[in-house]
């Protein structure tokens, strides 16, 4: 082996390195991003449970608990948290298929010949 095959072998690998980092980037930007989504989603279902809490400590105080289940601020706070979590659930799935393709790119680059010094 010569000289400059191993220079070529060292810089097209530090080429694809480069590329599977900035794929990385990507990747863990995406998700990121997600999670960030995931976690107002979460602290909004916490602001409906306060919300909840508050509606049913008033109903109780005036005596009403019993119009709990009817009452339109605890059945819409519900409604919310319900909303909430199925955001979460797809927030989930996409950071799940964000890491899916990025799998399958991996394991594509190997197949087409990327490999170390």
């Amino acid at each position: 082996m010569d000289m400059d095959n191993v220079w070529e072998k060292i810089k097209k690998s530090l080429k694809d390195g480069a590329v599977m980092s900035a794929e990385k980037i990507e990747e863990y930007t995406k998700v990121g991003k997600l999670k960030i989504d995931e976690m107002s989603a979460k602290r909004k279902i916490e602001r409906n449970f306060l919300d909840i809490g508050e509606r049913f400590y008033d109903l109780a105080q005036d005596a009403r608990e019993a119009d709990a289940g009817a009452d339109l601020v605890i059945t819409k706070a519900i409604e919310n948290v319900r909303a909430l979590y199925a955001e979460i659930a797809d927030i989930n799935e996409k950071i799940k298929e964000i890491h899916r393709v990025a799998r399958n790119k991996g394991v594509e680059g190997e197949e087409s010949g990327q490999d170390g010094v």
